[in-house]
């Protein structure tokens, strides 16, 4: 076991799944010491002797939190409390560089009537989370069987991690791919460029950093496709500026 493997682990949402030899996987069985204050499942049976429960659990606020989403492609793996059944490799992947799989761990960004006339007009749920989450769409390479490119998207989180502290992740619903490919684009844009003009080049500016992921899922998008994205990025900018920047690291 390396020293990796026993040192505590930050992720709250994952499960790492014993395998044997098969011809989906060749990720040998494993048999892992569970840290004690991640929650982990396995496939290996209960023990008889019950632990004791954790010392103090903080319950989210209901009003803060935002739906989950789990893609259909990944919920043979992908708990519906969020915990991600995966391999060993992922998982120390995951907690290497400290990202989320649950997107549920997100909270809704409320703050002053501006983002709240924005998220109004155009349709949208806006979250937040300190942490760097991984897109819904992308829970598919880290399939505990193995995917033929789950190398390259952990190549790609790494880039994004070392190069990018603010992440800007869109959902959508309703509507073709390219009205929803086109509408998320022009938003994100916004919201890029407004941080900028408030000093905030990609999430850095003025001796502070905006660190984790913007979540925001577009529930019309013809109806925001309509209107013009700069209203909607400047009460976004302003918002993560007064609420979510930090002092440099």
């Amino acid at each position: 076991m390396t020293a990796a493997s026993r040192a505590p682990l930050p992720l709250r949402h994952l499960i790492t799944k014993h395998f044997t030899q098969s011809p989906f996987s060749q990720t040998p069985t494993h048999s892992l010491r569970s840290p004690t204050n991640i929650r982990f499942a396995s496939s290996s049976p209960a023990r008889t002797s019950r632990q004791a429960p954790p010392p103090f659990q903080r319950k989210p606020l209901l009003r803060d939190t935002v739906r989950r989403f789990i893609p259909e492609e990944a919920k043979k793996f992908v708990k519906p409390d969020g915990r991600l059944l995966t391999s060993r490799e992922n998982r120390d992947f995951l907690t290497r560089y400290n990202l989320e799989p649950d997107n549920g761990a997100a909270r809704r960004l409320t703050t002053g009537p501006a983002l709240q006339n924005a998220s109004k007009a155009y349709h949208a749920t806006i979250a937040f989370s300190p942490r760097h989450l991984i897109h819904p769409h992308d829970l598919r390479f880290f399939d505990p069987r193995g995917h033929p490119l789950a190398a390259a998207r952990r190549a790609k989180y790494l880039r994004k991690t070392l190069e990018e502290p603010l992440w800007i992740m869109m959902t959508g619903a309703g509507a073709s791919s390219v009205v929803r490919t086109l509408t998320q684009r022009r938003l994100k844009c916004a919201i890029y460029r407004s941080l900028e003009e408030l000093g905030f080049r990609n999430g850095v500016g003025n001796g502070k950093e905006i660190r984790g992921t913007l979540w925001i899922t577009i529930h019309d998008p013809v109806k925001a496709s309509k209107l013009s994205p700069w209203p909607f990025g400047e009460a976004v900018a302003s918002a993560l500026k007064s609420r979510c920047a930090q002092p440099l690291r």
